[in-house]
């Protein structure tokens, strides 16, 4: 794949209402902060708080030369008065997508994804959606392809029959929910890349089993509330943070190139950074593999330093 991804992506979904309305010179904050530090992708789509933050993002992005920055967003999913709308044919992707170059300022981007393909839509998505897609490729308008969802059925359906750039996966394989392993197995010896999104699983993995903790962008049930109370023991036995676990055991599978983590502010940005930087002993990792609080075959980080 020509493209390069970023280890880190600074992610956009929480920008609007997500959990809390973030101004927005606090967003634009947070992307100069990350641009500032470095080449970094910034993951963003029209579904995200009703095209504003594609908005944002392209303020951000004023003034800023291009090959500071890379750019995802997606196409094929939309929402109007807070109701899902979605589009595979090829004038509603190709509306999508010149909606998100207008909001975004750009005439290009690095990365588009099919945002939550349906597998109800499975023919329609490799007849139309990616055809179209291809296209846009071929134009110089896009550097490469994907598709972007929590769903892995649909993901692994498409990815065996398409020829993907690479695949974002939302909240499937994250201290809490292994159960994208085999996919990534597989991509990893494809040689196809993968992103991870969702890592602390909306939520809970990076406040802890708090009161009102979110969990897959609800209230956590009590199941996930006793589970998150047992990695943070194994957590202080070790005298780690469980953002730092959470971060580092996605990290660790090969098939991930890039981790898209969503940032509100600087003071977040430099807190996300640093929960990959902060070490973590190797025991920790086969203490969680002892208690069977992550799958017998998930790969473990080397030590941390």
């Amino acid at each position: 794949m020509a493209l390069q991804l970023t280890p880190i992506a600074f992610g956009t979904g929480s920008f609007r209402g997500l959990y809390r309305e973030v101004p927005d010179d606090e967003a634009i904050q947070a992307i100069h902060a990350a641009l500032d530090r470095g080449r970094m992708m910034i993951d963003t789509a029209p579904w995200y708080g009703e095209f504003q933050a594609e908005s944002i993002v392209g303020r951000a992005l004023q003034g800023r030369p291009r090959s500071d920055y890379l750019i995802s967003t997606k196409v094929a999913l939309w929402s109007v008065n807070r109701q899902a709308v979605r589009g595979y044919r090829r004038d509603e992707v190709l509306w999508s997508f010149e909606g998100s170059l207008n909001r975004l300022g750009l005439e290009s981007v690095d990365l588009i994804h099919i945002h939550d393909p349906l597998e109800s839509e499975f023919e329609l998505i490799v007849s139309e959606t990616y055809p179209t897609v291809a296209s846009l490729k071929e134009q110089g308008l896009v550097g490469a392809i994907s598709i972007g969802t929590g769903t892995l059925a649909a993901a692994e359906r498409l990815a065996d029959v398409l020829p993907l750039d690479c695949v974002m996966i939302a909240g499937r394989y994250t201290l809490l929910d292994q159960s994208a392993l085999p996919f990534l197995n597989r991509l990893a010896d494809r040689g196809t890349p993968a992103i991870a999104a969702g890592i602390y699983s909306t939520g809970i993995l990076a406040t802890g089993a708090v009161p009102g903790a979110k969990f897959n962008y609800g209230d956590a049930p009590p199941d996930i509330l006793e589970r998150v109370r047992q990695l943070e023991a194994v957590c202080a036995r070790h005298q780690v943070s469980l953002k730092s676990a959470a971060a580092q055991f996605v990290r660790a599978h090969p098939a991930h190139h890039s981790i898209v983590m969503g940032i509100e502010s600087p003071a977040q940005l430099h807190e996300t950074l640093a929960a990959f930087d902060s070490p973590i002993p190797p025991e920790f990792w086969h203490e969680l593999k002892s208690l069977q609080l992550i799958h017998p075959e998930s790969p473990i980080p080397e030590a941390s330093s």
